[in-house]
């Protein structure tokens, strides 16, 4: 039995919406995966970037401005001419902090808080705010 031309060509249009819908939800699960991916990367760096500024700052004798510096260009001293650190991290959304000082619970607090996400998603193609980190090392008193 042989097919019409009227039938292949309704067979062909049924593939091609039907692929049309499958390619549609792998595309938006494929930038989901990367949306995802984006904001794991970007949350482990900036708490490794906190955890070796609190180190840092528990090692060196305590200077807030130095170890903020840790955090957003990796380095003691900001970079001149640089006005945010990494992945767009400004100096107002880092927080350090020395606490109970003189006492056997000193600790150097390190808070990173208000940093942004920007998603690739065209349909979540905004910012959104990450949840603060926060990075308590004890340190001794010289």
């Amino acid at each position: 039995m042989s097919m019409t031309r009227a039938e292949g060509g309704n067979r062909r249009g049924q593939t091609v919406v039907e692929a049309s819908l499958v390619l549609l939800v792998f595309l938006a699960t494929l930038l989901a995966i990367f949306d995802l991916g984006q904001c794991l990367f970007i949350h482990q760096t900036f708490a490794a970037r906190a955890r070796a500024a609190a180190r840092y700052g528990v090692v060196h004798d305590f200077d807030a401005a130095t170890i903020r510096n840790m955090v957003l260009y990796g380095q003691p001293l900001a970079p001149s001419g640089q006005t945010s650190g990494i992945f767009g991290l400004r100096e107002e959304m880092v927080t350090v902090k020395q606490e109970d000082i003189g006492t056997s619970e000193q600790r150097i607090t390190v808070t990173i808080q208000g940093y942004p996400y920007r998603l690739f998603s065209p349909f979540l193609g905004r910012a959104f705010t990450g949840r603060p980190i926060v990075v308590s090392l004890p340190a001794e008193s010289q």
